[in-house]
């Protein structure tokens, strides 16, 4: 089993630091309301799971 850093809850930028600190590739998907645009908040780790080659961080705005 590969090691992966708990990002969850992390906010993007800190995430993205840490698993590249690691040396961990990782995809960004941005998850967002179907109707309503959010422009304010923080991106947030919301979901984090380990593919073939990378990690995939699901993130929405908070």
């Amino acid at each position: 089993m590969r090691y992966l850093p708990d990002v969850l809850g992390m906010e993007l930028h800190d995430a993205k630091a840490l698993l590249e600190a690691e040396g961990l590739a990782f995809i960004i998907a941005e998850t967002k309301p179907p109707r309503k645009e959010l422009t304010d908040g923080t991106l947030r780790v919301i979901k984090s799971k380990t593919q073939t080659q990378n990690i995939l961080l699901t993130v929405c705005r908070i």
